[in-house]
């Protein structure tokens, strides 16, 4: 089984800035190519994201790659000593694909990492063979949305999260209770596997700091919708997969506007299914 600490490194170019890359690769490099993309947040890498994911599909025979996002995991930037700031995703992905030998990819993303391929596919669509988007995104915007758009870093939740951030040191149990949020089982048994991963990462030096600045600006932040006209330049298939329940991200009156804002992407996407998953 691939462990936390297998990854590979390299060195890339993006927009002149040499970014120093950390990422995960399984199966043979003549098979067609399935590259992972993670989430954002506190803490995370893309072993953290796709762990269970990576040995299945590589043993339905699929080359597998899975890169920590710039700032994120032990990827770092050259120059800016690994601040998640000023990198465009997009083009960190496409200087990644020119770095494997990689044409054209299967993708899957999840949240900032699906809208990250949501963006590729819309501007680089030779680069796309497919798509699977989980975690909500993208959305198309609609006139609720807007209304709730600056209130959506405002949760319990992520106020306890700034809360655990801005102490000296992070406790396990602190983080295993920001980590069971993202669960809807409160006692599933992944959550202090993902839990420890997430301690291990912020543990290491710089990284706290960085992560307690980026919590707090995420209050100013709305959210990332898109426009249905550029969802319809996606030529690949595509497959979106939501949860229903979001008990403890948002509201029981602001997670139907965001469900329906992600279920109006399936209709702007020329050729798109959707799975809504209860109980997630």
């Amino acid at each position: 089984m691939i462990r936390f600490e297998e990854g590979k490194f390299a060195t890339l170019e993006v927009s002149g800035e040499p970014i120093h890359v950390h990422y995960y690769e399984l199966g043979e490099t003549s098979r067609e190519s399935v590259i992972f993309v993670q989430t954002g947040g506190a803490a995370t890498c893309a072993y953290m994201c796709w762990y269970l994911n990576l040995e299945p599909f590589a043993e339905a025979r699929y080359r597998v790659l899975a890169p920590d996002a710039a700032g994120f995991g032990l990827t770092k930037r050259g120059s800016a000593g690994g601040e998640k700031g000023g990198v465009n995703p997009t083009k960190f992905l496409l200087a990644f694909m020119n770095q494997a030998g990689i044409e054209r990819a299967h993708f899957v993303g999840n949240s900032a990492g699906s809208m990250t391929i949501t963006r590729l596919a819309m501007e680089y669509p030779e680069k796309v063979k497919s798509l699977i988007l989980t975690g909500g995104e993208p959305r198309i915007e609609t006139e609720e949305s807007r209304t709730i758009a600056k209130t959506l870093g405002q949760t319990q939740r992520m106020n306890f999260v700034r809360e655990m951030l801005s102490r000296p040191q992070v406790g396990f149990e602190d983080m295993r209770k920001a980590t069971a949020d993202f669960f809807y089982d409160p006692d599933h048994p992944r959550i202090d596997e993902v839990a420890q991963m997430r301690l291990r990462i912020i543990s290491r030096p710089g990284v706290l700091e960085t992560e307690r600045e980026h919590a707090f600006k995420q209050v100013e932040r709305g959210r990332s919708n898109v426009e249905s006209s550029d969802l319809a330049k996606i030529q690949a298939p595509v497959y979106l997969i939501h949860g229903r329940d979001e008990r403890f991200f948002y509201s029981k009156e602001v997670a139907p506007i965001l469900l329906d804002c992600a279920l109006k992407a399936c209709q702007g996407i020329p050729n798109c299914s959707c799975t809504v998953l209860s109980h997630c």
